[in-house]
């Protein structure tokens, strides 16, 4: 016996329905469950800076404002470091900056781990607030030892010091 589409399409409904239930259910008990409510793509730290939602304040390295990343430039006293892929860096980076991107980290690392020493500060960034590979760039050097309290991410990133118009190098 053939069935109607009215029967057929309600059919669809129950299935799509289960699953969404289904969805909802695992995303709650899992403990690796995303918020259905609000917003997920940054937090703030006690300094009101806006943070990805991995990052764990006290733990990883400091966060870092545009403010607190142009002081540390015109020291002069840190070293800019950019965990975009070459092609976002070639394109577009902080000058003076050095090009480590965190997802090729062992294709760049050795060539240029001279030109950071352990007991330099680091200023690690990528594109901007919700990018989340300084993070986990920085989260790699404290890894291979070198110290937290040299470490900073500036979660602006490139975005944020490109709007302010401060100093660039490779625009296009």
């Amino acid at each position: 016996m053939k069935e109607t589409f009215p029967a057929i399409f309600l059919k669809a409904v129950v299935i799509v329905l289960l699953s969404i239930v289904i969805a909802v259910a695992y995303n709650g008990f899992s403990g690796k469950g995303i918020a259905l409510v609000g917003s997920w793509s940054s937090k703030m730290t006690s300094d009101s800076l806006s943070v990805p939602p991995s990052y764990v304040e006290g733990t990883d390295p400091k966060a870092i404002s545009l403010n607190d990343a142009m002081m540390y430039f015109q020291s002069r006293e840190a070293i800019f470091i950019d965990a975009r892929y070459k092609e976002e860096f070639d394109n577009g980076h902080i000058k003076g900056a050095i090009n480590l991107p965190f997802e090729e980290f062992d294709k760049y690392y050795n060539s240029v781990k001279h030109k950071l020493p352990s007991d330099k500060t680091l200023i690690i960034y990528c594109s901007g607030t919700e990018c989340e590979e300084s993070l986990f760039l920085a989260r790699l050097l404290r890894n291979l030892g070198y110290k937290n309290k040299n470490i900073r991410v500036f979660f602006g990133g490139w975005e944020q010091w490109h709007k302010a118009n401060l100093p660039t190098v490779g625009e296009k």
